[in-house]
C-alpha cells in the first residue's frame, strides 16, 4: 500500500467523517450548502487519484477495484452537485435566510440526489478499503519473493 492509496482513503471517507459535525449545527441551509461544498471537491480528487493509480497498477484484481471507484466516485460527486443545486434553490426560495430545510430529506429533488448519493458513497468507501487491503497484500507477497538484494540464489 502506498501513500495515494492513504490518500485516496482519506479523500473518499472524509466526506462521511465530517458529516457529524456539520449535523451538529442543526438541519439548516448554511451547515448543509457548506456540506456539499467541502465534499465535492474531495470526491473530484479521489476520482483524479483513481485515474492515476489504474493507469500505473498491474494487478489485475487492483485494475478491477479502480475501475469500480471510477464508476462510483464520479456518481457520488455528481449526487453532491446534485444535492448542492437543490440546496441552494431552497435557499434562495427561503430568501437566502438560514432556515430549516429537514424537509428536503422527504420527498423532491434532494431526496432523489440523496438516493444516489448515499449508496455510491458507500460502495466507494468499501471498495478503496478492499483496494487499500488487496494493494498491501500483494505488495507484501511481491517483496516476500524478491530476492534480497547482495544475497545469491
Amino acid at each position: 500500500m502506498t501513500r495515494r492509496h492513504l490518500l485516496l482513503i482519506a479523500l473518499i471517507w472524509l466526506p462521511f467523517l465530517m458529516l457529524p459535525a456539520f449535523a451538529a449545527f442543526g438541519d439548516t441551509s448554511y451547515p448543509h450548502i457548506a456540506f456539499h461544498v467541502l465534499a465535492i471537491p474531495m470526491l473530484v480528487g479521489a476520482a483524479v487519484l483513481v485515474r492515476r493509480l489504474l493507469a500505473e497498477t498491474d494487478s489485475t484484481a487492483q485494475r478491477w477495484l479502480c475501475k469500480a471507484l471510477l464508476l462510483f466516485v464520479p456518481l457520488a460527486a455528481l449526487g453532491h452537485v446534485a444535492e448542492l443545486a437543490t440546496a441552494l434553490a431552497r435557499f434562495a426560495d427561503d430568501g437566502f435566510v438560514n432556515r430549516d430545510t429537514a424537509d428536503v430529506w422527504v420527498s423532491g429533488p434532494h431526496f432523489h440526489a440523496a438516493n444516489v448519493t448515499i449508496p455510491s458513497m458507500m460502495l466507494a468507501m468499501v471498495t478503496v478499503l478492499v483496494l487499500a487491503a488487496t494493494a498491501a497484500v500483494q505488495g507484501r507477497s511481491r517483496k516476500e519473493s524478491s530476492p534480497v538484494v547482495g544475497t545469491r540464489t
